[in-house]
């Protein structure tokens, strides 16, 4: 009896933990297609596909290919790209690193063009030159922002980004 109610136990907190798991990822994956519409891009990136690239998450690249199917960043059509390894990675306009590949997170730039908006849930994405640092709190999904790492990188942005972040770095 003991053992039936600790597997039942522990199937209703690995069945929450993964539900959970889903809301963070749909939520991620809201956030980087919406952050599309606030930031701007030098003219020369205004052609072609409009790449945006996931390495390392492929729930978030389902999600996000959900998500943008047959969508448009103003006039260029939206492209998922997965990458898994890190010579893998190729020219993008936005790239989500997993926190499981921010080792990779300082030099990423060089592998997807200066003109990249890089995202991150990693704890130290912003040092390690992420614009954009997902992260939880209090069950939410939040993100801060880094408005020198945004410009390094050759980006505009509304100011909605910096307004809605928990924390703004200049």
């Amino acid at each position: 009896m003991k053992k039936t109610v600790l597997i039942l136990s522990i199937s209703l907190c690995v069945t929450h933990f993964v539900k959970a798991q889903k809301k963070v990822i749909k939520a991620e994956a809201n956030l980087i297609y919406n952050f599309t519409k606030f930031f701007d891009w030098p003219q020369q990136e205004k052609t072609g596909d409009f790449i945006i690239g996931i390495f390392g998450s492929k729930d978030l690249y389902r999600e996000l290919k959900n998500i943008t199917e047959d969508k448009k960043n103003v006039t260029q059509n939206i492209v998922i790209k997965h990458f898994e390894k890190i010579g893998a990675v190729s020219k993008c306009h936005v790239i989500f690193v997993n926190s499981l590949k921010s080792n990779h997170l300082t030099n990423i730039y060089k592998k997807t063009s200066v003109h990249c908006l890089i995202i991150s849930n990693s704890i130290s994405a912003i040092e390690k030159g992420a614009a954009i640092q997902f992260f939880i709190e209090d069950d939410l999904l939040k993100y801060d922002f880094s408005q020198e790492n945004a410009l390094k990188h050759g980006l505009k942005f509304h100011s909605k980004v910096s307004e809605m972040a928990s924390r703004t770095y200049y």
